[in-house]
């Protein structure tokens, strides 16, 4: 892991996110990238976006920014951290994809208010439609976590092959803190599995990336998001995962905006990772 990227807009849980990009910095040697987004006004002139900067307005908000950076990079937490600064006139959702790319963005670390909202960028659809489609993985947070180490972490899916791919990108970052890993299937009245299927795609999953430390659990509840949360909370989880088919919703059954669902109502850091849209339908309930 070379380049972690941290979309922020200077709010309290935009800098939880950026001290979590740090300890992983500090681990992997990794560069960060601060990034800030200024929307452009409306003016009904043609002038490009980059003029926004010759402006005595533009020039105003340049100045506001590099006193916000000043003071968060000068926080404890950056010390021996290389750290860039990037300011772009134009759209959040479209800078972080673009910059991602520009960059070769290993991992997105982001802050998130949740459900309820508070300000700016962090609510609604550009946070849904970062963790849907970011081709990288997406560490979302919403509290200050002083030593990120997780111990107990829950990779919540649907096991077919197409996860494969999703869960090789975050083991990559899951195997620097070791966790032990709970598998888990969440069944519901609505989308129903057998057990022994359920298990055998998990066993599966297991051989082909040769987990150790981990246990397989098959949870039933009324929906996927509340097994998750309900099955977080009695394993004392201190990191969820899972993977996102991006605008298609999860693989075999996860409804689209489970994901986005469930960094709204978590408190717990979240893991997520797009895995590549599946044509293919599954239709068979009890498969051989």
């Amino acid at each position: 892991m070379k380049r972690i990227l941290v979309p922020t807009d200077f709010s309290d849980c935009s800098y939880y996110a950026a001290e979590v990009a740090a300890q992983i910095a500090k681990k992997t040697g990794a560069r960060v990238f601060l990034l800030h987004a200024l929307e452009v006004p409306q003016y009904s002139s043609n002038e490009p976006y980059p003029t926004m900067s010759n402006t005595a307005e533009g020039i105003f908000m340049m100045k506001l920014v590099k006193k916000e950076y000043e003071k968060l990079i000068s926080q404890p937490f950056f010390d021996g951290v290389n750290v860039a600064e990037v300011v772009q006139w134009e759209n959040v959702y479209d800078t972080i994809t673009k910059q991602s790319k520009e960059h070769e963005i290993d991992l997105i670390v982001m802050g998130s208010h949740g459900a309820k909202g508070a300000k700016e960028f962090f609510v609604g659809s550009n946070a849904e439609k970062i963790v849907r489609t970011a081709s990288c993985p997406v560490i979302t947070v919403k509290k200050r976590l002083e030593h990120f180490a997780p111990k107990e972490l829950v990779y919540a899916s649907s096991f077919y092959g197409e996860t494969v791919e999703a869960f090789t990108e975050m083991k990559t970052l899951i195997d620097l803190f070791k966790p032990r890993i709970h598998l888990l299937k969440v069944i519901t009245p609505a989308n129903f599995e057998s057990t022994d299927h359920s298990e055998k795609l998990m066993k599966t999953f297991i051989e082909h990336h040769n987990l150790e430390n981990y246990t397989m659990n098959v949870y039933n509840e009324v929906s996927v998001e509340r097994g998750i949360h309900e099955f977080a909370n009695s394993r004392n989880a201190d990191l969820l995962a899972m993977e996102t088919h991006g605008r298609r919703g999860l693989a075999h059954f996860f409804r689209q905006s489970l994901a986005e669902d469930v960094v709204n109502h978590t408190e717990l850091p979240l893991i997520t990772m797009k895995i590549p849209e599946e044509e293919q339908s599954r239709g068979a309930i009890f498969p051989d």
